[in-house]
């Protein structure tokens, strides 16, 4: 069976992005290395899984890098995965999903959709960002594996990434990068 996993960058304090948002916060700890674990991250997956705020985000953002000559050769695979793979659209108030290449909205039943998804062949589905489609899986227990990116920065005020969730985890891995930022493995229990 397929695992749904979520890959999230979190602050030291436990937040996934500023009260507004903000993701300024983890942008100066970004290296090669980091990016080279999340193209291979992304290697292992082959379906997208995103909130529609996320979406929108990544669907402004991603077609355009393809035509980026000044992108380092690790974004440039990373721009074709996200751009070839298919993304769902996880969204009450979409009515169809954006002209970003294979892009749909998932069944309304978000539940059904993830259950199915995970039973048909393939790689991991991914989730990146997307707080609370997160938040919802999470307490729907459908995600099977937590890949969080913490960043050795403390912000005081934002989104936190479990807000009033109680889980149990275990530790499967975790990588060090030179920047201080650990990727940290969980899985549930």
């Amino acid at each position: 069976m397929r695992k749904l996993v979520v890959s999230m960058n979190v602050t030291l304090d436990g937040f996934m992005s500023g009260p507004k948002g903000e993701l300024d916060w983890h942008i100066p700890y970004w290296n090669e290395d980091m990016a080279k674990a999340t193209s291979s991250q992304l290697g292992n997956a082959d379906n997208i899984l995103l909130g529609r705020i996320t979406f929108e985000a990544m669907a402004a953002y991603w077609p355009n890098q393809l035509c980026n000559d000044q992108m380092p050769r690790e974004d440039v695979d990373y721009a074709h995965m996200m751009n070839n793979y298919e993304k769902i659209v996880a969204s009450k108030t979409m009515l169809r999903a954006a002209n970003w290449q294979n892009s749909r909205l998932a069944n309304r039943n978000i539940a059904k959709e993830i259950t199915t998804l995970k039973q048909l062949p393939g790689k991991d589905i991914i989730i990146y960002g997307s707080g609370k489609l997160v938040a919802s899986l999470t307490k729907l227990n459908l995600i099977d594996e937590y890949r969080l990116w913490v960043h050795p920065v403390a912000i005081k005020k934002g989104r936190p990434l479990f807000k009033g969730l109680y889980k149990n985890f275990k530790l499967s891995y975790k990588t060090e990068f030179s920047t201080g930022v650990v990727l940290m493995c969980y899985k549930t229990l």
